[in-house]
């Protein structure tokens, strides 16, 4: 079989383009942080609530989280924290589609 060096820098271009279709270490644990959040808005459980909000501050002190994404997940836990599950619930499937962090 034979190539061309134009047939080379294709085939090149469009393994780097479409990358490995893996996502990167850091989306995989932001996300994991959000399922996290909302599973203890879900269950209405404070104390898991308050662990999973833990991680998601030491994610955006190690520069894991953007300004506005923090943001975004401290509102909900504090409507949460106020007894307003509902809204955080909703708020946070929100957010989860606002920010998916793994794209699918």
């Amino acid at each position: 079989m034979k190539f061309t060096r134009g047939g080379i820098a294709l085939l090149l271009a469009s393994v780097l383009l479409t990358g490995c279709g893996r996502p990167a270490a850091v989306d995989r644990d932001n996300r994991r942080v959000l399922e996290e959040i909302l599973t203890a808005i879900t269950l209405s459980n404070q104390r898991l609530l308050a662990e999973s909000f833990a991680r998601a501050e030491n994610r955006f002190h190690d520069g894991h989280l953007t300004d506005e994404e923090f943001q975004g997940l401290a509102a909900i836990v504090k409507k949460a924290q106020n007894g307003e599950w509902p809204a955080a619930e909703a708020d946070a499937y929100g957010f989860r589609k606002a920010h998916p962090f793994v794209k699918r």
